[in-house]
């Protein structure tokens, strides 16, 4: 973030147009997420180019035809449905209840939207076709696929201008850093990809005339089109919170003035958890066009308020089983997150639970993006330890939080969810440590970087003290804000 400060105070990046574009935005998050990618996360899985360029080829090949089976058997409809509001989906956040698959953060918005008598569709992207959904999605992944494999061929004559370049990339390289995310190819195929997948997404929604579109996670090249798409129609757009966000975070924070009123890539508004997040946009949001509004989370709101969801309550019982099978035991719940080295997390989770501390059991939860690690995994830990793996990665997260002691993570943002359900959370990374400053000062987090016994020593004292203080509760904002979003003149459309 000190080095995205630099750049945007010493050069005029904001002035950067590829392909009728300003493109600044997209280069400024895919530049950080690569660096932070090169500081902290590995590589990946091994796997050759060649299986790589075969297994893309597959995927790209059998979308239309898994999508349409998907439409025909779930009912969905098409995006071109005329609707008030589209929900843009990440395609991936998914739970399970009672054999339905659940958007975990469309759902719920869809739900709240009737009782405004506000007619919503779902767009989804992403390969993945879950069947049983709730709700029925619009599946725009193989327009998304056709769209991208043209602005790619489009890249090839596109045209930017990028007043002092060459500085920036000087000064990244004289610091250490990559360069990769900020060279000319990689702008001018961003920008096309961006420029084409608006046109798709612009007549989409020409017939389907929404006046409001909510997203999550608004940092993609397709997500970031979508947007640009609303903003050319005057489309209102809401980025819906789907994770941690402060100050730390590129998409969210310290952005530098806009040379208009808005930034074209960004959302009007941004749809947070909190009165914390939304000092973090306020700070640079105020005098623009953009801005918080807190919501709350309206997932969280499922599993602590009243509501008409009895699909809920089988992955209760099933949470409640699990416990009894701890026999009495300190359950931790330990939350891994996707692309660490296993030096990271994986090498000090499995010597915590070969260690066998006394009273402590281990419910271990793969995220989302892991799930092909399952196996892996397991055959990494030992054998006869107190662990469960299947049920905790396959229950909706807040089952299991009704009946977890203490949570342990490198970075999750669980942290902040299990704080709404009076769990304290034991992070083993500074890097975590950096994420959730307001929650350190409330107490609801410590940091222990030690081995198996130091660290077996933090979460029973941490389990003690959750149940001495108890629950600070949560409150449901969400009809609130969609009364704000829904008939604010402020926005357009």
């Amino acid at each position: 973030m000190s080095a995205l400060a630099t750049i945007e105070s010493r050069f005029p990046v904001l002035e950067w147009r590829a392909n009728g574009i300003d493109v600044w935005p997209l280069v400024r998050i895919r530049w950080f997420m690569r660096q932070w990618s090169i500081d902290y996360v590995s590589a990946g899985r091994n796997e050759s180019q060649a299986r790589r360029l075969f297994n893309r080829a597959t995927t790209l090949i059998s979308g239309p035809l898994r999508a349409y089976r998907a439409r025909q058997t779930s009912g969905a409809g098409r995006p071109e449905d005329p609707c008030d509001v589209v929900l843009w989906s990440d395609g991936v956040s998914y739970s399970h209840l009672d054999g339905r698959s659940v958007d975990r953060f469309c759902d719920p918005l869809f739900k709240a939207l009737q009782s405004h008598r506000a007619l919503a569709r779902i767009w989804t992207p992403s390969h993945a076709y879950p069947r049983g959904r709730l709700v029925p999605s619009a599946y725009v992944q193989p327009r998304i696929d056709r769209a991208n494999l043209l602005g790619a061929v489009r890249a090839r004559v596109g045209s930017a201008t990028l007043p002092e370049h060459a500085g920036v990339t000087g000064w990244l390289r004289s610091n250490d850093l990559h360069t990769e995310s900020a060279e000319v190819d990689r702008i001018l195929s961003d920008a096309s990809r961006v420029a084409t997948l608006a046109k798709v997404f612009g007549k989409l929604l020409v017939a389907a005339r929404p006046r409001i579109a909510f997203v999550v996670g608004y940092y993609s090249v397709e997500t970031m089109a979508f947007l640009l798409a609303c903003r050319r129609l005057h489309i209102a757009s809401v980025d819906i919170q789907h994770g941690v966000q402060g100050a730390l975070h590129p998409a969210y924070a310290a952005w530098p003035r806009p040379m208009g009123f808005v930034h074209e890539l960004l959302p009007d508004r941004f749809w947070v958890w909190s009165e914390w997040e939304q000092q973090v946009v306020d700070a640079w949001a105020h005098g623009t066009g953009h801005g918080a509004i807190v919501g709350g989370n309206p997932w969280m709101d499922v599993w602590t308020q009243p509501n008409d969801w009895p699909m809920t309550q089988p992955s209760q019982a099933r949470a409640s089983r699990m416990r009894s099978r701890a026999e009495g035991r300190t359950v931790v719940l330990v939350t891994l997150q996707y692309g660490f080295m296993n030096e990271e997390q994986i090498s000090p989770l499995v010597e915590l639970v070969r260690a066998r501390p006394d009273g402590l059991m281990f419910w271990i939860r793969l995220h989302p993006l892991m799930l092909e690690r399952r196996d892996e995994i397991r055959q990494l830990l030992p054998a006869n330890g107190c662990f469960e793996l299947d049920e905790p990665t396959d229950l909706p997260l807040q089952s299991l939080l009704t009946c977890t002691d203490v949570h342990m993570t490198h970075s999750s943002s669980t942290v902040i969810e299990a704080t709404q359900f009076g769990v304290r959370s034991v992070i083993t990374s500074r890097f975590g440590e950096e994420l959730f400053e307001p929650l350190y000062r409330g107490g609801w987090v410590q940091t222990e970087e030690g081995g198996a016994d130091v660290l077996a020593h933090a979460l029973r004292n941490s389990a003690r003290t959750r149940r001495e203080t108890g629950s600070p509760g949560t409150d449901s904002r969400t009809q609130a804000a969609l009364h704000v979003l829904l008939g604010d003149g402020s926005l357009p459309g």
